[in-house]
């Protein structure tokens, strides 16, 4: 197998943003990685070491992103795939697993499970049958070491160490386990915020619908449950405020990201109007347009939501 820079994995670029209070924002833009999002490190790192005698296929529950890039490297070395999707799925990210011909399936909701608890159900049960190894990444420490061994020491050489704060999208946890892992490693100091939508209830709170697919999870994930030490704090975004959010970067700087992005951004926005002269990393894992279907939905036109309804923000 070729190594990750053979194939242009990582080393995607930052991009610095003057906010309010004198802070400065450097959003790592991962939509300019290989296949056009994050989990390319998530990938990769997946299948480097796998054992391709002992497994007749690969299987995956997948928001559309990591499904992807799995089924491009596991073609290279000649493994099937099958992608676990659900009714969730952006319309875009469904279309490109169609136009690229992967295997995949759309798993229903099961009763008193959410989309994902229903993926990793039936992946569980692929497994089991003896077809498939199900390559878990809610439970994968390769998962982890992607960001660990690639991500965070990216962050910290563009960033030169000059980093008060870092905000991360999670779902699975192997982002921001693996980045929280390697700036707490060079600097104690160093304050790791996780991000999910409300309605998620990784950090706790109560469970609920939300619309975004790349993150979020019916409680922690085992990667989460290992590494929480790693993390200080924690931001549930409503919906209608990330795709306000993801519009306005689009307005405001020119940047089309994602909506797990925008969440991020959202929280970033926040803290800068309570802090001063701080260093901010934002991490944004895919681009805008496998969404356009979202912000375009006018069910989430708009901005009538309250202060108080926007966000909610823990420390652990």
């Amino acid at each position: 197998m070729k190594t990750m820079y053979e194939y242009g994995i990582g080393n995607t670029p930052m991009m610095a943003v003057e906010l309010a209070n004198d802070n400065k924002l450097f959003i790592k833009q991962e939509k300019y990685n290989f296949l056009n999002s994050i989990k390319a490190r998530t990938a990769y790192y997946i299948v480097k070491d796998l054992n391709t005698e002992e497994v007749n296929g690969v299987v995956e529950s997948t928001s559309g992103n990591l499904g992807f890039a799995l089924s491009y490297f596991l073609d290279d070395m000649g493994v099937d795939f099958l992608c676990l999707v659900d009714e969730s799925i952006s319309k875009e990210k469904l279309e490109k697993l169609k136009k690229h011909h992967i295997d995949y399936r759309v798993v229903k909701r099961i009763e008193n499970l959410d989309y994902r608890s229903s993926r990793i159900k039936v992946a569980k049960e692929l497994q089991d049958s003896g077809k498939y190894f199900w390559s878990n990444q809610y439970d994968n420490r390769n998962c982890m070491l992607a960001h660990y061994e690639t991500t965070g020491p990216e962050i910290w050489e563009q960033c030169k160490g000059d980093i008060d704060i870092c905000f991360c999208p999670v779902g699975t946890g192997g982002t921001i386990t693996g980045i929280a892992k390697f700036l707490k490693e060079k600097n104690t100091n160093i304050e790791i915020i996780g991000i999910e939508p409300m309605g998620s209830t990784i950090f706790g709170g109560t469970d609920g619908e939300y619309i975004n697919a790349g993150t979020g999870l019916r409680g922690p994930s085992g990667l989460i449950e290992k590494y929480i030490d790693y993390i200080d704090g924690y931001y549930q975004i409503n919906d209608l405020e990330s795709v306000r959010c993801c519009k306005g970067l689009k307005k405001e700087y020119g940047l089309e990201l994602g909506i797990s992005s925008a969440m991020t951004y959202a929280a970033v926005l926040d803290y800068s109007h309570k802090e001063k002269n701080k260093s901010i990393v934002m991490i944004a894992p895919d681009g805008m347009d496998s969404y356009i279907s979202v912000l375009e939905d006018k069910k989430y036109a708009g901005d009538g939501l309250k202060d108080n309804e926007k966000l909610i923000f823990e420390q652990l």
